[in-house]
């Protein structure tokens, strides 16, 4: 049942209970004048009559016949002369005012007074005087019917007003609600038009709000899950970079070790052999000899150091554990003058080639920020496995974190981030509290 109509039986159920009041209220009335109306009827009535019929009464019938008949009707009051016998010898006429109508039962039976009967004596007969309030009923009947009229027509005029107006006044609802059904259906870009109501206006102009509110957060949405798309598949297309770098870098290693290493071994070789020769070489030949000699070592020394900066050919043959020692015995060659404590603990096997990777690059970054930036006295490393978790912990003694170290261009701790989040975990960066920076790694085993 829509709102409209609720209002309207409302408005008409409120006209009929008021119609009914004064209806009620008419009854009473009608009953109230009608006793007054018969008890002063009947009581002149009964008072003219008595008089007359104690003067006249006795002598003859004829003079009390005609001074009725001369009397006639009497409203409110039906007048019936009897003779000893019980004979109606005189009755008075029927009443002429609105004659041939009478009000229904059911109302007369409302408004009807206790009946009202006089009896006078005669030498010859009785003299009955009745109250007969029909002709009054009838005009209280009349007016009700009137009030009752009126009230209907009040009651259809006031309700098409009525529905005229609440139309008017909830026309606006409709739209609002076509609006609605609009948002559900997804058309966030409907708009409602102005409303002349103050309702209707604030519902509105709320109305237009939220839509606009939705259709910007919905596009914020779209663009951000663009923008997420876009970064995923970067990030993807970085993995991939990344995988075939270390596989190259893999190979360059792998190259210099067997093949570039074992040449520039024979190059030493022949050069050694130069400068031993005791006849059929000369002392500039000798010495050409000897640079080519050290040169040759020179260069098998920064070979072998790059190497493991490529990739220890350990972590393929070995595993992680014998890489990490390998590459902390070099960096406490290269500098004796750092401190370097190393924790290694259990790790199952095999851990896989990207997880070893991984960790063993993050190691590799975080030292080398350390000896770059940190000027620290003592690194500490632990490696262990917790709970399926694999954990990394590099701390320093330097002297931590700037202020801005957060800002666009690290891409070394990016890198470190980007390596554990490609397999489930996280690098947190973070000045100790007594000093020094502390790099955790934790990356899922399973």
């Amino acid at each position: 049942m829509s709102l409209r109509l609720q209002i309207n039986l409302l408005i008409a159920s409120l006209i009929a209970i008021f119609i009914g009041v004064l209806f009620a209220f008419q009854i009473k009335d009608t009953r109230n004048s009608v006793r007054e109306e018969i008890e002063a009827g009947n009581r002149v009535a009964t008072q003219l009559l008595s008089n007359f019929v104690l003067v006249y009464a006795d002598t003859s019938r004829p003079m009390l016949v005609d001074f009725l008949i001369h009397l006639g009707r009497v409203r409110s009051t039906d007048i019936t002369l009897r003779d000893q016998q019980g004979s109606v010898v005189y009755s008075s006429p029927p009443p002429v005012y609105k004659a041939g109508r009478d009000a229904p039962a059911w109302y007369t039976a409302l408004v009807a007074p206790q009946p009202m009967q006089q009896r006078f004596d005669t030498f010859d007969g009785v003299l009955e005087v009745d109250a007969n309030p029909s002709r009054a009923i009838l005009d209280g009947w009349d007016d009700a019917v009137r009030l009752l009229q009126f009230g209907v027509l009040a009651m259809v005029l006031g309700n098409l007003l009525v529905f005229a107006l609440i139309w008017r006044a909830t026309r606006p609802f409709s739209v609002i609600a076509g609006g609605l059904d609009e948002l559900q259906r997804g058309a966030y870009h409907t708009r409602l038009p102005a409303f002349v109501g103050s309702e209707a206006g604030a519902i509105g102009s709320a109305f237009n709000r939220m839509a606009q509110t939705i259709e910007e957060n919905l596009n914020a949405r779209q663009q951000a899950i663009e923008a997420e798309l876009r970064l995923q598949q970067n990030r993807e297309l970085a993995d991939i970079v990344q995988t075939r770098i270390e596989d190259e870098r893999g190979e360059i290693a792998r190259e210099l070790h067997d093949e570039t290493g074992q040449s520039v071994t024979a190059i030493k070789s022949l050069a050694l052999s130069l400068t031993r020769r005791e006849q059929g070489c000369d002392e500039s030949a000798k010495q050409t000899a000897q640079l080519i000699v050290d040169t040759a070592s020179g260069l098998y020394a920064a070979m072998h150091d790059m190497i493991p900066r490529l990739r220890p050919l350990t972590l393929d043959s070995l595993g992680l554990t014998d890489a990490v020692g390998e590459r902390v015995d070099e960096w406490r060659r290269l500098n004796p003058q750092i401190e370097f404590k190393l924790q290694l603990g259990d790790l199952p096997e095999p851990l896989g080639t990207t997880v070893t990777l991984a960790v063993y690059r993050i190691l590799q970054e975080a030292i080398t920020n350390a000896l770059r930036h940190a000027q620290a006295q003592r690194i500490e490393i632990s490696l262990r496995a917790e709970s399926n978790v694999l954990r990394l912990d590099i701390d320093d003694d330097g002297r931590g974190l700037p202020a801005d170290w957060q800002r666009p261009g690290h891409y070394g701790l990016r890198g470190m981030a980007d390596r554990a989040r490609v397999l489930g975990g996280e690098v947190t960066v973070a000045n100790r509290t007594g000093g020094g920076v502390r790099v955790s790694a934790s990356i899922p085993l399973q």
